[in-house]
């Protein structure tokens, strides 16, 4: 017996999203319904055709960001810091990853698309808070002057990309660890640490 026709568009769009990040666009609206035990009907009495079905529960859910947001940056030096933002930005990127590739695969996906889709795996609010905390270290003199907005855009770029590629590998152990990503923050952090000016010795040559 299927389930009333009170469920939840969220429980449903859960469902949904399961169904379609394990098969992709091609499952058809019976699997989705029998996945979430309703009828054909009852699910078509929410979403009017199987692509907006598809885009809402790939699109609409977008991850919390509480597990970057609460990192205490007073209990941390910045490259401590930088490390333990590193591991949990890259892990929120691997959990949204798989909704991007099965919307990226969809025949009609397209730069509207593309747009739901920054929305949906926050990027950009990833990149201003660690733009926000860089300023921050500015003003303290604990990172020297740089651009905070550029390093934020180009450290979460590879961290997304890192995601990307653990998620297409079948790497996707989770959570990942601060300490697996030192040598990934310590490429950033050379460009980033205030330190001494070093004088640059020139060599002469003996005629």
């Amino acid at each position: 017996m299927g389930r009333p026709k009170t469920i939840e568009d969220s429980e449903l769009l859960a469902i949904a999203r399961d169904v379609f990040r394990e098969h992709g666009h091609t499952v058809t609206t019976r699997d989705v319904a029998k996945a979430a035990g309703i009828s054909q009907a009852v699910l078509y009495q929410r979403f009017k055709t199987k692509d907006a079905l598809f885009f809402a529960a790939l699109t609409q859910h977008a991850f919390n960001l509480t597990a970057l947001s609460d990192i205490d940056p007073t209990a941390h030096e910045p490259r401590a810091y930088l490390a333990i933002f590193a591991a949990r930005a890259k892990d929120h990127f691997r959990n949204a990853m798989p909704s991007i590739l099965s919307v990226a695969a969809h025949p009609k996906y397209g730069q509207e698309m593309m747009g739901q889709i920054h929305r949906y795996n926050r990027a950009g609010e990833v990149s201003a808070m660690l733009c926000l905390r860089l300023e921050g270290w500015q003003k303290a003199g604990l990172v020297r002057p740089m651009d905070a907005r550029t390093f934020s855009h180009a450290f979460i770029h590879a961290l997304h990309s890192m995601a990307m590629v653990e998620v297409l590998s079948g790497d996707t152990k989770s959570p990942s660890r601060p300490d697996e990503l030192h040598a990934f923050v310590d490429l950033f952090w050379q460009g980033l640490k205030a330190g001494e000016k070093k004088t640059v010795r020139r060599k002469t040559s003996r005629g």
